[in-house]
């Protein structure tokens, strides 16, 4: 419990209305998306902050520092902060809400840059953008994340990754306000040089703030972060008609296509995702599983359950990638879009026509789909089978009804959350591992069967068990697909399953060697696998004692739960 004289010390930092000690406003900080997972009781609350304090510069984000250095608690700074790794690990700790710091500080359109402070969010940074010609890699947490937070202070993986790369790598300088208290700003802008780079001659500190996982707040506070730009050669701004959570684009945009791939076996789905990569014909792509293409189909889960109850799409759908194909003039566009179909053709492929198709078709034709094990199969091998379905015809309404839910997944990340959650109450990820495209259906294989037993029981979503969904990174150099599964937060039982499920997957993908899960970071995590991985758990525990001796920071989600945590507050979690 902060003092009196505490409070008011920090209170002249920020100024008083920008510090919140009330019981109110505490437990508010201490819900969470799944935060149940943190905590052997299965309680739905984290930790409650001892106070929330909204800074607005740097500066005083220095003081805040300093003072936590001094006394016996610590910071917890977060940018969106709707994840669980934003909340606080202790009641020691002090949160530190960003939202006051959401400024687009500059947009350099010939070198391609943009620097931001923590608040500014993917689709409203990308907005502006478009209005340049240029775009901004997303994480398929959905447009409403902090740029900062996934280019400087942790994970993430997007659907833009196949042209837009991993987003630790789009880092182009950080200022970073350090454990002790100090801003240093990191590579040329710290040079006195504009923000092109975050490393300079001679050794480089890239990997010990920002690394693969990220220090999650565990390390200081990020407050500025350049970030690498791509080009958008497409209309600057589009119209809608409809409402929430349903809009419908009034028509195409330039040069820019979205494509339904569809593929009888995961070697062919493989192969295509290579050869597009090759090609760069992806500016984005989406590994989406059955379960979702359905979700896609419908508009309300009654209709979902009907067409789910089909069968057709557990068989028909099993490999699917939906591709966004960009191109920076008319005539680039039109050869990339030549380049996918003669890969899809020659992958063994299908491209899906853009059309709504009525749920009663899908029951004339469950009949014929219980026939065959793999009957896609069977129709790719139907000479002229593409020429065929190229004339099917919809209305236009509903052509650009399903482009319309494409684009907002693979373009603007604005419906990614509203999908993984549409089905059921609460969702969960394992495995997502970050190596090759191969790899990713691997944990995808993987982990379905971790969920089956669990599907049978009816303790979670009966997804078919692969709802694996990802995509491939750096034109098919790398590649990723995370384990997503669907259960109900408001039943026990559900959650008690869901965690088993994950806590079976972390020693699977070790037995397996599949590769570091999205779940390997914080202490627990880090004690499990650094030993499988060069011991990494030991040099972020040396990082963390050099840099922070005073636990200024609360690490709970970097190095491990801090000194001045409560013990009881020391206990292992399986994060999910």
């Amino acid at each position: 419990m902060l003092t009196v004289d505490e409070l008011k010390e920090l209170k002249d930092i920020v100024g008083e209305e920008w510090v919140k000690d009330d019981l109110p406003t505490r437990d508010a900080y201490s819900i969470y998306y799944n935060s149940s997972s943190l905590n052997k009781e299965d309680k739905l609350w984290t930790a409650r902050p001892a106070a929330v304090i909204m800074p607005k510069t740097p500066e005083e984000i220095s003081q805040l520092t300093k003072f936590c250095n001094r006394k016996d608690f610590m910071l917890k700074p977060f940018s969106t902060g709707w994840i669980t790794s934003s909340a606080p690990g202790s009641r020691k700790t002090i949160l530190l809400d960003l939202k006051r710091m959401d400024k687009i500080i500059d947009i350099d359109v010939k070198n391609q840059i943009a620097v931001v402070e923590p608040y500014v969010r993917a689709i409203d940074l990308q907005s502006e953008l478009w209005k340049h010609g240029l775009n901004v890699h997303a994480v398929s947490c959905g447009g409403n994340h902090s740029i900062l937070a996934s280019t400087a202070a942790a994970w993430g993986y997007g659907i833009t990754g196949a042209s837009m790369g991993y987003q630790a790598r789009n880092m182009l300088g950080v200022e970073w306000v350090m454990p002790s208290g100090e801003i240093l700003t990191l590579g040329s802008p710290g040079d006195g040089a504009e923000w092109f780079s975050t490393d300079g001659p001679g050794p480089g500190v890239r990997g010990l703030i920002r690394g693969f996982q990220g220090t999650f707040g565990g390390l200081g506070t990020f407050t500025k972060v350049g970030v690498k730009l791509y080009r958008w050669d497409s209309d600057p701004e589009y119209e809608v008609h409809g409402g929430s959570p349903k809009y419908v684009l009034n028509r195409e945009l330039p040069n820019l296509g979205v494509f339904i791939l569809m593929f009888p076996s995961k070697e062919q789905i493989t192969d295509a995702g290579y050869k597009l990569g090759e090609a760069e014909c992806n500016y984005s792509d989406f590994r989406m599983p059955a379960f979702f293409i359905a979700l896609g189909f419908t508009d309300n889960n009654l209709e979902l359950k009907q067409l789910w109850s089909t069968g057709v799409f557990q068989k028909l759908a099993r490999y699917v990638l939906t591709v966004c194909v960009h191109g920076h003039s008319k005539k680039e566009y039109q050869w990339k879009v030549k380049a996918l179909k003669q890969i899809v053709k020659e992958s063994g492929g299908l491209i899906l026509p853009m059309q709504q198709i009525p749920l009663a078709a899908f029951d004339i034709v469950k009949p014929f789909f219980k026939m065959f094990k793999n009957p896609l199969k069977l129709i790719t091998k139907i000479p002229f089978i593409q020429e065929i379905t190229d004339m099917m015809k919809t209305s236009e309404e509903m052509r650009l009804k399903l482009l319309t839910t494409a684009f907002f997944i693979l373009v603007r990340h604005a419906n990614n959350s509203q999908g993984g959650f549409r089905a059921s109450s609460g969702m969960f990820t394992s495995v997502g591992a970050f190596d090759t495209w191969d790899m990713g259906f691997e944990q995808a294989d993987y982990i379905a069967g971790v969920k089956r037993p669990a599907i049978e029981k009816g303790l979670i979503l009966d997804d078919g068990g692969d709802l694996g969904s990802g995509g491939t990174f750096d034109f098919g150099h790398l590649g990723y697909i995370e384990g997503i599964g669907e259960y109900s937060t408001n039943d026990p039982e559900s959650r008690k399953a869901t965690k088993a499920i994950v806590e079976e997957s972390l020693h699977g993908t070790i037995e397996r060697s599949l590769g570091l899960p999205i779940a390997a970071f914080g202490g627990p995590m880090n004690q499990l696998f650094g030993p499988h991985c060069y011991n990494y758990h030991e040099m972020i525990m040396k990082i963390k004692a050099k840099l922070d001796p005073n636990s200024s920071y609360d690490s709970w989600t970097y190095s491990g739960a801090s000194e001045k945590a409560f013990p009881d507050e020391k206990e292992g979690y399986t994060f999910f």
